[in-house]
């Protein structure tokens, strides 16, 4: 996925806060830009003027009365995913990006939102597997215990066979919401991985994850479809943490991707087994059968 910096052109249009209102709108119309950010004379950033703040100025008055002193930046280097996280924390549509103590950029929100567009699925809307690796990345950077759910639809292969496409593609989008239902937004990052599988990352503990999956599980099997049919699925979990000697962003992503490979297997062996629930670890894929008196 692309970092805030390939998202960035290569001009840098600033101006000076002693400047007119009208000369920061003119220079923003001459670009066809929406903002600028302000520089002093000592090369430092003081704010940031948009083009709401111009309406909202009087063409005489200084940029430094009407503009943003309170600058939200971000690092060249951060990802599209802790961007978009920024703006919506601060209520913003942009955020100023800086090298150091150097303005290299600005960064808009509509540019983010349109990027990040091409990692959703366009079936269930979902995000793509794509998104998970990159949260995945972000979470053990800082050190954080990670967990992935995989689930994979039973027999989805005969159905569509059986009911045809658009029936198949309707189950798709039923289970989607039903486990998104069921995540939490900030928390959990649900994905479509691919066909009839979905990935959970949540930065919850093995066990916490194991009861997320069987309730994500359950919830499928409880659900009343339209057609005379039962979906199960089958569910693999792993999880781990950043141990030393990972130091790179590869190390972490290549952590990601095998534990879900991991989650993937025990799923796999969840359905050969027909346990609605397998948790990974190094040495086996011990069957985790539900407590008593929990329906599986």
């Amino acid at each position: 996925m692309p970092t805030v910096e390939d998202l960035l052109s290569t001009a840098l249009y600033t101006i000076e806060p002693w400047a007119s209102v009208r000369r920061a709108g003119a220079v923003m119309e001459y670009h066809g830009i929406g903002s600028l950010a302000v520089i002093d004379e000592e090369g430092k950033l003081v704010g940031i003027i948009t083009s709401r703040d111009i309406k909202g100025s009087h063409p005489n008055r200084l940029v430094a009365d009407a503009m943003s002193r309170q600058v939200i930046t971000i690092n060249p280097s951060a990802s599209l995913w802790e961007a978009h996280h920024l703006m919506v924390t601060h209520n913003l549509e942009r955020l100023v990006v800086m090298e150091g103590q150097q303005v290299i950029g600005i960064i808009t929100g509509t540019k983010v939102m349109a990027e990040l567009g091409k990692y959703v699925d366009s079936l269930t809307n979902l995000h793509k597997a794509e998104i998970l690796y990159e949260r995945a990345v972000q979470l053990l950077t800082k050190g954080c215990e990670i967990s992935v759910i995989f689930l994979d639809l039973d027999d989805f292969g005969r159905l569509n066979k059986q009911y045809g496409h658009v029936h198949g593609d309707h189950i798709l989008v039923r289970t989607a919401q039903i486990l998104k239902g069921l995540t939490v937004e900030g928390r959990d990052t649900l994905c479509r991985y691919g066909g009839d599988e979905f990935a959970v990352l949540t930065p919850q503990s093995l066990a916490a994850a194991e009861g997320l999956a069987r309730e994500m599980v359950k919830a499928v099997q409880g659900e009343k479809w339209s057609l005379p049919i039962h979906i199960t699925l089958s569910a693999g979990i792993a999880g781990g943490r950043r141990v030393d000697g990972m130091d790179t962003v590869r190390d972490l992503k290549e952590l990601a991707e095998k534990l879900v490979n991991q989650a993937s297997l025990a799923s796999t062996t969840a359905k050969r087994l027909k346990v609605p629930v397998m948790v990974a670890n190094t040495d086996r894929l011990p069957e985790r059968r539900p407590p008593t008196g929990v329906e599986g």
